[in-house]
Order: C-alpha cells, then sequence, then structure tokens
C-alpha cells in the first residue's frame, strides 16, 4: 500500500486513536487528523472500564509492549458494590464480588485512568497525527480518492476517510445528514477528588471501598408520575500499583459522576454545556443540599477545575441501514453514541478500531497480492 493510498482518520480520540495503532501494527499509511491544537488541550475524562470485550480489542490493536503498558498502569480495584441512601446514609444493599450477568457468569473488567490511556494511545505516533485540524468538508475525485478539506485552508488526500469526530462529528453530518443522536433527556455532572487524609477522615469509609451508588429517591414533583431514582451519584476509588510505573500515573483519587434527568438541573441543555467548571460544581452542591452531610463533603473538597457537565445522548435503537461508500465510514460516538456509564461507549469504540484496522489490512494485503 503506497503513500498515497493514505487512510484519513477525523478525530484522536479513544477510538480513532486505537484506529491508527491497529493500522501502524499492520503496517497500513494512515494519517490522524485532531481539532483540538495540542493532546493536552482540554480535560479527557477520568476512570474508565473496560469489559473483557473492550480489553480484546485493545489486546488487538496494541503492540505487545504497549499492551504490557496498558496492563501495569490498570487501576487496582476491589469488586463489590454498595448502595446507600443519600438523606439518611444508610446501606442500602452491599455485595462482594463482580458483577454477574443473568447467566451467573462474572462480568471481568480492567480500570483504567483515560488519560493513561490517552497517552498510551499516542505512543510512537508521531508524524502520523496533526493537532489544530478542523474538517471543513470532503469531496471524493473521479479516480476514487478522496480530500479532506480543513478550516486552515489546507487539504489532505487519501484513499478512505474514517470519521471518529465523536457526537458533533462533522464526517457524519455531510455523510449522513438526516442521522441525528437522540437527547435522553438525561444529564450528568462528573469529577474526581483526590484521595488526601482530609477526604477520607470525613468521607464514608464504606463508600472508599469499591464502586458506590449513593442514590435519592426525593420525589421530583408532588405526584407518583416520577423516576424510581431521580438523582443519583456514581462513585469508584481509583488506586495504582506501586510498580515501575507509578511515577508517571495520577495520584489515587476517587471518580464520581452525579446522574440526573436534565429537567431536575434547571437548566436548559444548551445552558448545561456551557457550564464551566465552577459553575459544575456549584450546581452539584445545589443538587445536593439535602444531603447528609459526609456524602456532600466530596462536593464541598472537589477540584471545580476537574469538574464538567454533560448532557447524556444516544443513537435510536435502531440505526437506520444507509447506502454504503468506498471512500467513507464513521466509527465510535460518529455513528453509535452511548451513554457515558459503564464505559459501553468505550467499548465499542475499541470494538469498531480493531475491526476497522483488520478489515483495512485484509483488503490492502489482497489489493498488493
Amino acid at each position: 500500500m503506497d503513500s498515497s493510498s493514505r487512510v484519513l482518520i477525523i478525530g484522536g480520540g479513544i477510538g480513532g486513536l486505537a484506529l491508527a495503532q491497529g493500522l501502524k501494527k499492520h503496517g497500513v499509511p494512515f494519517h490522524v487528523f485532531e481539532q483540538d491544537p495540542t493532546p493536552y488541550f482540554r480535560a479527557q475524562g477520568y476512570r474508565l472500564k473496560l469489559n473483557s470485550d473492550g480489553s480484546k480489542a485493545l489486546n488487538d490493536v496494541l503492540s505487545d509492549s504497549l499492551w504490557t503498558q496498558f496492563q501495569d498502569t490498570c487501576a487496582v480495584c476491589e469488586e463489590g458494590e454498595t448502595n446507600f441512601d443519600a438523606i439518611a446514609a444508610t446501606i442500602i444493599a452491599s455485595r462482594a464480588g463482580p458483577r454477574r450477568t443473568r447467566g451467573g457468569v462474572a462480568i471481568k473488567t480492567q480500570t483504567c485512568d483515560r488519560t493513561v490511556l490517552r497517552n498510551i494511545l499516542l505512543f510512537g505516533l508521531g508524524d502520523s497525527i496533526s493537532f489544530g485540524k478542523s474538517l471543513s468538508e470532503y469531496t471524493i475525485t473521479d479516480k476514487g480518492k478522496i480530500v479532506a478539506k480543513f478550516a486552515d485552508g489546507s487539504s489532505e488526500n487519501g484513499t478512505l476517510l474514517i470519521g471518529a469526530d465523536g457526537i458533533h462529528s462533522r464526517v457524519r453530518k455531510q455523510y449522513l445528514p438526516n442521522h441525528r443522536p437522540l437527547d435522553t433527556n438525561g444529564s450528568c455532572i462528573y469529577g474526581k477528588n483526590t484521595l488526601t487524609p482530609e477526604f477520607l477522615e470525613i468521607f464514608p469509609r464504606r463508600a472508599t471501598k469499591w464502586m458506590t451508588l449513593i442514590i435519592d429517591k426525593t420525589p421530583m414533583t408532588q405526584t407518583l408520575d416520577v423516576d424510581e431514582t431521580p438523582l443519583t451519584l456514581l462513585l469508584e476509588p481509583i488506586r495504582f500499583a506501586n510498580n515501575a510505573h507509578r511515577k508517571g500515573l495520577p495520584v489515587d483519587y476517587i471518580y464520581w459522576v452525579l446522574i440526573s434527568r436534565t429537567d431536575l438541573f434547571e437548566t436548559q441543555t444548551k445552558e448545561l454545556l456551557y457550564l464551566n467548571g465552577e459553575e459544575s460544581a456549584k450546581l452539584s452542591l445545589k443538587l445536593t443540599q439535602e444531603w447528609d452531610p459526609s456524602f456532600r463533603a466530596l462536593f464541598h473538597l472537589q477540584d471545580s477545575s476537574q469538574t464538567s457537565s454533560l448532557r447524556v445522548s444516544s443513537a435510536f435503537p435502531k440505526i437506520v441501514p444507509w447506502e454504503p461508500s468506498a471512500n467513507v465510514t464513521l466509527m465510535g460516538d460518529a455513528i453509535h453514541v452511548m451513554s457515558p456509564s459503564g464505559g459501553v461507549g468505550a467499548v465499542t469504540a475499541l470494538r469498531d478500531a480493531a475491526l476497522l484496522s483488520n478489515t483495512i489490512y485484509k483488503l490492502a494485503f489482497q489489493r498488493v497480492a
């Protein structure tokens, strides 16, 4: 496959970078174009859980050395879950051991820090990734090539363009203009707290052991027509092993996400998306003002620079089939956006990356042969 037959990857998130690593592993020419001006321009999120499907897909695209590095930098997490009543601070339920499927099979997971994973996926890409590249449009030539045009006036040629540019994908808007994400009427505020002695002294010890749900069942209105759990806080401590990689890892922290229907947030969806860290932190305190003080310590001690607000979107359950193109395709949230809970979106993006890299390699090999 010559250099004029590059794969053009639009988007340098987890999915796009995983695809790049998979193509690099197979020796397929590619280039990644990311609109952020630098790799560390904005926060990349925190804890990420990968089930066995996600781990297998990541293993498929990484070199042996990078896969070993990923395993060595995963968090050490206890398996279990405890549920608390947010108002009374009483334990509703608690169980040790991994979650199980309906068939009784334990769900095996690996927990990593999203920024650490992204650094692993960036390793070795060098000149094969460009930052500050916002796609304006693409065109397909008479010779079956694709031209990607960017906001800075530059353009790049290739044979295949892959939209890995997330929920607001410019590739999707041109390729499938009628395919729009579904607003679930759900919103969340997420952040992290360093596990300092001060925090650990105030916050309930049982809530820092493993994954924990703090549930507020206070009705949103004075009717019975409400959700069973209007406001839920999910949190999990992220602790890293003391091995050779420890110095390059974040300090131990607790990841949390406060989830509810958007109308409880008393702000319009568009306004929510533009809240800065301090405004998001204030909103988290307002929403939980009736909670037990020990739980509210999480929000009082939060680092507001690490706090963000997000609406929860999803793809429609039945994605309408579209006319395939020999030059353009989509992956990850660009085509099937999912709720951020449980890591399902990241897992699916990694599976897309593994499938696409293997398929492209096989097709490239067939052409050469």
